[in-house]
């Protein structure tokens, strides 16, 4: 559970062989139901089985479901691409009042 205001960590402890972008990885949360950015960091950890990049909530984050996770993965690398062999951190979380 979060709050507007509160300082999340999406976190990873799979190692992949995924390049780091350009730039480096673009980590965003959002309200469930919505494709809406409400916040973004970037990260330019590796996948080395200790991935965490922090993203603080707005304080005008909607309550209820919501979702962060990394926006450019690059699926191509991945062994078994389109199988989810090689999956970006992605997290679910709840915000309350």
């Amino acid at each position: 559970m979060a709050s507007p205001g509160d300082t999340i960590t999406l976190e990873s402890d799979t190692s992949c062989d995924d390049p780091l972008p350009d730039g480096g990885w673009i980590v965003t949360a959002a309200h469930t139901g919505s494709a809406v950015v409400l916040t973004q960091t970037t990260s330019d950890d590796q996948f080395d089985g200790s991935f965490a990049a922090t993203l603080v909530l707005p304080a005008d984050f909607p309550h209820g479901a919501a979702y962060a996770g990394i926006e450019n993965w690059d699926y191509s690398f991945c062994e078994g691409a389109g199988s989810g062999s090689c999956a970006s951190a992605t997290g679910e979380f709840m915000v309350r009042p």
